[in-house]
Parts: structure tokens; C-alpha cells; sequence
């Protein structure tokens, strides 16, 4: 599950007010607002089968995503690890948002991330689509039917590579109430896999998230992520 451990560098939970970048294993075309600092602390490690299991290795990993340039852009430096549960090294990711999503389009970001010495960068292109953008757009501007309450429902899919071998990914998220959100996404390969879960939003700042993973090979629950996430201003 190394693979999928470092693909957190883009694993923030989004939608709602947990802010920024992505959802479990994929990114999506959200970024961090501008002037705005996130701050992740997340287990490395992901399984559950005994020996060597997050139980017994948790093998923290903190990220961070800052917002610049208009919200345009974000970057990160996250510090995971690599080989074994001591060796934690440095890994650094950029995203562009491309295209900002309308009443008639959606969202689309590319960028790269995992860039460290150790590890092999990647690169992604996703579409992010709000189902009831329109509706949603509207109540902004009925902001005082306070008994209307609206939820978003976001898709998401694009393409992940490294080294010519690109990957499908697809992924939503549901604003099911003000506080959860629930989360769902895969990524193909045999390598990779499937995670249903979702975000608590305790407060406009401060979230956590739950969930769990079942391997494209294994076909059965074989991981759990778990996040604690706080948005700062810079």
C-alpha cells in the first residue's frame, strides 16, 4: 500500500468547509483559497493486516498545501515516509487551476506532486462537476430562506501517470448535512484501489476524516485512512 500512502499528498478532504484538495486517493480540481495555510496529520500507513499494520506502525505523515496567486494555484511540501518507519524525507506537489467551473462547465485542474528525492513524480489532469451548481449558485442569492438547505453533490474523474503509465481515476463527494460529508473514489490498476468514506466538519477550520480501502487485487477491506485537517491564514 506504499503507492497509495504517497499519493496523500493530494489527499485533503474537499467539499463543504474542510477545505482544499482532493478526496481520499485522488485529487480533484478544488485548490486551497488564497492566503490560506493547511495543515494535515494523516497515518501513513494504511493497512490493517498484522504484521506491520497502522495499528502497530503508524508511521505519521504531515502535509501542508498553501493557496496563491487568486486562488489560481496551490503548492505543498509534505513529509512522509519512504523505505522504512524512520526514514521520513521530503516530497513537494503544484496544482494549476485550469479552467474554474460555470453554470455550463467544469472544473479543471492539472499538476504534479510527489517530487522528491526517493520518489517517482507524478502528474494529473481531473474534471471536477457540481451536479446542482445552478441551484446551488441560485441560494446564494436567497441566503435569507434559511430553511432552504441545498447540498452539493460533486463528480470527479481524470487521468494520474508516472513514468508512461497512466491511470484512470473517479471519485464524489456529498455535503450530506453541514457537518459530514461523505466521500467516495478509486483509482485503476492492480495496484491501487477503491475507498469509501467521509469528512466530520467540526468547524469552518478544523475536520477530520475516516476511510476505508478495498484493493483493486484483493477485493476485500485491506486499509483504513485517517486525517486531522486545520486551515490557517497566512
Amino acid at each position: 500500500m506504499r503507492v497509495a500512502a504517497c499519493l496523500l499528498a493530494l489527499c485533503l478532504p474537499g467539499a463543504a468547509a474542510a477545505a482544499p484538495s482532493g478526496l481520499t486517493t485522488i485529487p480533484t480540481a478544488d485548490v486551497v483559497p488564497s492566503g490560506q495555510w493547511v495543515a494535515q496529520l494523516q497515518n501513513g500507513n494504511t493497512g490493517i493486516d498484522a504484521p506491520g499494520s497502522l495499528f502497530q506502525q503508524p508511521q505519521p505523515a504531515l502535509q501542508g498545501q498553501a493557496g496563491l496567486l487568486r486562488s489560481r494555484f496551490e503548492a505543498g511540501c509534505d513529509l512522509v515516509v519512504l523505505d522504512s518507519p524512520t526514514d521520513y524525507r521530503p516530497i513537494v506537489n503544484l496544482k494549476a487551476l485550469v479552467l474554474p467551473e460555470g453554470y455550463d462547465w467544469p472544473a479543471v485542474a492539472v499538476g504534479v506532486a510527489q517530487v522528491g528525492h526517493g520518489f517517482d513524480a507524478y502528474y494529473y489532469a481531473v474534471a471536477s462537476r457540481t451536479l446542482n451548481y445552478a441551484s446551488l449558485q441560485y441560494q446564494k442569492f436567497r441566503a435569507h430562506h434559511r430553511n432552504l438547505k441545498l447540498r452539493g453533490i460533486r463528480l470527479h474523474a481524470g487521468v494520474v501517470g508516472a513514468s508512461g503509465d497512466p491511470r484512470g481515476l473517479a471519485g464524489t463527494d456529498i455535503e450530506w448535512s453541514e457537518h459530514f460529508v461523505l466521500q467516495a473514489d478509486w483509482i485503476s490498476g492492480h495496484d491501487r484501489a477503491a475507498t469509501l468514506g467521509g469528512t466530520w466538519v467540526i468547524n469552518p477550520l478544523t475536520s477530520v476524516q475516516v476511510a476505508a480501502m478495498r484493493g483493486n487485487d484483493s477485493h476485500r477491506l485491506d486499509g483504513l485512512q485517517l486525517g486531522v485537517t486545520r486551515q490557517f491564514t497566512w
